[in-house]
């Protein structure tokens, strides 16, 4: 009996997360670099007919792998909540030492294409806010709250002090890295990550 008219290959489903796991990793090593549908494809080891197969166009490609970093966002998500049973500054200096140090690897990628992504195309750039940046915060906002509730912090807005603790640190690293900053102007980012906790924790003491 044929295949019915429209069904896929019996491994189709296998062939693409495999792909998609190779794509994604390009589309990380790319930096943020807005990679061409070609570039994509030489460095998953395929050609370009075979990405528009399993993923349509450089959208639907592109889309596919934001939604597989979900995963490793909420991975980063349960990581973070165990930092609740710590004191509010060695939280949050664990955390922002972890965003730092992950930065070079995978978590600067994800989030310089996201932004490269985004600022090319909204669609992309709300799926990128949705799946990466936001639960990120949010994980952020569920501490604050904690650390507030327990009466280690006085915390009015928690959308608020999650952005105020988070957004130097991001653009520090960008800066750095991505940008290049640390060849004209280089940044201690340890002491930056002291000095920028000192005044934070000191903004929103109790």
């Amino acid at each position: 009996m044929g295949r019915i008219p429209g069904a896929r290959n019996r491994d189709h489903d296998e062939a693409r997360s495999r792909l998609l796991q190779r794509v994604t990793q390009q589309m990380l090593a790319a930096g943020g670099t807005h990679p061409s549908m070609r570039t994509l494809a030489e460095g998953a080891g395929v050609d370009p007919g075979t990405l528009r197969h399993y993923f349509g166009d450089r959208r639907g490609v592109m889309q596919a792998a934001f939604e597989h970093l979900l995963q490793f966002g909420r991975e980063r998500q349960v990581w973070a909540r165990g930092l609740a049973e710590l004191p509010a500054r060695e939280a949050f200096k664990q955390l922002l030492e972890q965003v730092a140090a992950a930065w070079t690897g995978a978590l600067g990628g994800m989030h310089a294409a996201g932004f490269s992504e985004g600022m090319a195309d909204s669609e992309l750039g709300q799926i990128y806010v949705s799946a990466i940046l936001e639960p990120t915060l949010h994980s952020v906002e569920e501490l604050l709250l904690i650390f507030h509730a327990r009466g280690e912090l006085s915390v009015p807005d928690a959308r608020v002090a999650a952005l105020a603790l988070m957004s130097p640190v991001l653009l520090a690293l960008f800066h750095q890295h991505q940008l290049q900053g640390r060849r004209c102007r280089p940044l201690a980012l340890p002491s930056f990550v002291e000095q920028h906790l000192d005044g934070f924790m000191k903004g929103y003491s109790k």
